[in-house]
């Protein structure tokens, strides 16, 4: 079985709960023909005669408790914290005199952390939107998913999941067209900051202090089909890379663009068990760094989008990625998920790559789970990740990583109830 959070459906009435269901279930299908009532009589589900709007209603709770040990770190940097976590979900659909059902989505946590990932942050209550947008006649609007995604890291469970891919949710306005055979093309404006990669002085002793312009949209389009054997998308996104403000030595902000392309596949695999799965993705971004989706512990080597030369202008980081997961049902209650990924970047810049200390990077990240699904509502997981970060063509400097590598390990227990 697959457990995630996200769904398509409409928000007009609506602090009900829902059953979380994945933002990909819920796309390519009508939840609600045009009728009078809703399709079932379940006790989530409520039809508001006045509004002519289906209302199915749910939410869960998790309890995650997370172990991490890093190697080549202080003692004091050795971490266990946990999250608490309420959310309130609901999927509706509202009938239109034209063009289709308006339908919405909204997920929203609460959540109390006694850290931030990866770090010995402070505890602090937090209120995060998941999911919460509209869709109506192919347009979308509001906080989902990007549509640049495709695997999303589907069966890594938990708040803070350590595996290398994209999985972004942020504010989109897209377009998706139905085309013949099930296949939709889609058309996005998504938020510029979220994808910020940063830009850096390829002199790493430089005092000038360089900040990116993340006003600008990112452009993303998506194409992609569902069958009877799976799915497949091709993603591709267009992303500005500008300093803000004026340099002393330029006319105006210097700005170039950056891009990234991703393809993946899922295929089903009854033949092995019900409900078994293997994903398969890869990327390669040249100055839009964030699409690549590596996990670095530290922080103290996280490529930006861009080196700043002040004789030669914008270096863009560039890098690829792999990505693959197994699911298997080991019975009706007991499933497990698979996954291991890897993603380099490299530096074009030859000052950047002597001042910094490293002519690229590398990621690799694997783990697996366990979820025994005690009741139809109740459900126990315990997952490991591995996760390992260093430079290529290592030499130690006052700037880049401390030591050639880092890794950490990460035991994740949770336990999760619907309602």
């Amino acid at each position: 079985m697959t457990w995630k959070t996200g769904a398509t459906g409409c928000a007009t009435v609506a602090f009900l709960l829902a059953n979380p269901l994945t933002d990909r279930a819920m796309a390519g299908s009508d939840l609600l023909p045009s009728r009078e009532s809703c399709p079932s009589e379940g006790s989530k589900q409520v039809w508001i005669e006045s509004l002519r709007t289906c209302v199915e209603a749910g939410g869960y709770l998790w309890a995650e408790g997370y172990y991490n040990t890093y190697s080549n770190y202080p003692a004091k940097d050795k971490e266990f914290y946990s999250i608490g976590t309420v959310a309130i979900t609901a999927n509706t659909t509202t009938e239109t005199a034209f063009l289709g059902p308006l339908r919405g989505v909204a997920d929203v946590r609460f959540q109390y952390r006694t850290s931030d990932p990866w770090s010995d942050g402070p505890s602090e209550f937090q209120i995060k939107p998941q999911t919460l947008y509209l869709e109506w006649a192919g347009i979308t609007f509001g906080v989902r998913n990007s549509f640049f995604d495709f695997y999303e890291n589907e069966d890594v469970l938990g708040t803070d999941p350590g595996i290398v891919g994209d999985d972004t949710k942020l504010p989109v306005l897209g377009y998706t067209l139905a085309l013949a055979r099930d296949i939709s093309l889609t058309l996005a404006l998504e938020q510029g900051r979220y994808r910020d990669g940063g830009i850096k002085p390829a002199d790493a002793a430089s005092a000038v202090m360089l900040a990116q312009n993340d006003k600008a949209p990112d452009f993303v389009v998506a194409l992609g089909q569902t069958t009877a054997w799976g799915s497949y998308q091709f993603s591709g996104a267009l992303h500005r890379i500008a300093l803000e403000g004026d340099l002393p030595q330029t006319a105006s902000s210097p700005t170039t663009w950056g891009y990234a392309f991703q393809a993946g596949v899922m295929v089903n695999l009854p033949m092995l068990a019900k409900g078994d799965s293997l994903y398969l993705q890869t990327a390669y971004v040249d100055g839009a760094t964030s699409y690549l989706g590596l996990i670095d512990p530290s922080g103290d080597f996280s490529p930006p989008d861009a080196y700043w030369d002040m004789n030669d202008g914008f270096s863009r980081v560039s890098g690829w990625n792999i990505t693959a997961q197994y699911l298997h049902n080991w019975s009706s209650v007991l499933n497990s998920a698979f996954y291991a990924a890897y993603g380099r970047f490299e530096f074009k810049n030859a000052n950047a790559v002597l001042s910094y200390g490293a002519s690229g990077g590398e990621n690799f990240n694997a783990g697996g789970n366990l979820v025994w699904s005690a009741t139809e509502n109740l459900s126990f997981v315990a997952q490991y990740v591995f996760n390992y970060y260093a430079a290529r063509d290592y030499v130690k400097t006052s700037y880049g990583l401390s030591q050639s590598s880092q890794s950490a390990h990460q035991i994740l227990l949770m336990a999760r109830y619907d309602f």
